[in-house]
């Protein structure tokens, strides 16, 4: 991907491969994947939203134990054993539940469809008792984001540039120019693809 931008921009094989070395070197990777951080981002809600319903399992059976301890000590009736069991399920599920709701709204508040700088802040100025879930899909909340959106966009990422080849000579473009890296240094370079890890080479 690399080299053969650089070979089409006129750079030796030598140059092409102290390029790649320092690359590396300097810990700069590029990935084809679109949306990583997007990605990413789901991915470690869903294993917060894992560890929380490990969590509450583990305090679940710890609390039934106990009220298991006491009713066989006699400390309580078999009557309100089960009515605490009960209680103790109930609130297990309330949480269970509470949780998925938290970790899809955070992934819908990442995604670059909302785009959203901190997921607290954006919480903060919703109205929660007006938004609910179906299914996968969150009700009365686009209605609440466009608005605010409107009200407080700095609240929000700005839409990232996009760059894109013309697919003639390999030179890529940004905000309608040329990004021209035949006329960069090596550090140059490597800081303009630092600066856009997503651009399509």
């Amino acid at each position: 991907m690399i080299k053969e931008l650089l070979k089409k921009l006129g750079y030796t094989d030598e140059d092409v491969t102290k390029i790649e070395k320092g690359l590396s070197d300097e810990k700069i990777f590029l990935t084809k994947e679109e949306n990583i951080e997007e990605r990413y981002s789901k991915l470690k809600t869903q294993k917060e939203d894992l560890e929380k319903q490990v969590q509450t399992l583990t305090e679940t059976n710890t609390n039934i134990q106990t009220e298991y301890d006491n009713y066989k000590k006699g400390s309580i009736t078999q009557e309100e054993y089960e009515m605490k069991v009960r209680e103790i399920q109930e609130e297990a599920d309330s949480k269970v539940k509470q949780n998925n709701f938290d970790s899809k709204l955070a992934v819908k508040l990442m995604s670059k469809e909302i785009n959203a700088k901190d997921v607290i802040d954006i919480k903060a100025n919703l109205d929660m008792s007006k938004i609910s879930l179906d299914g996968e899909n969150f009700i009365g909340l686009d209605e609440q984001i466009k608005d605010l959106k409107e009200k407080k966009d700095y609240l929000f990422n700005k839409e990232e540039t996009v760059i894109t080849g013309n697919g003639e000579s390999g030179r890529q473009k940004a905000d309608g120019e040329d990004a021209k890296l035949e006329e960069m240094s090596y550090s140059q370079m490597c800081d303009y693809l630092e600066k856009n890890p997503d651009a399509k080479i």
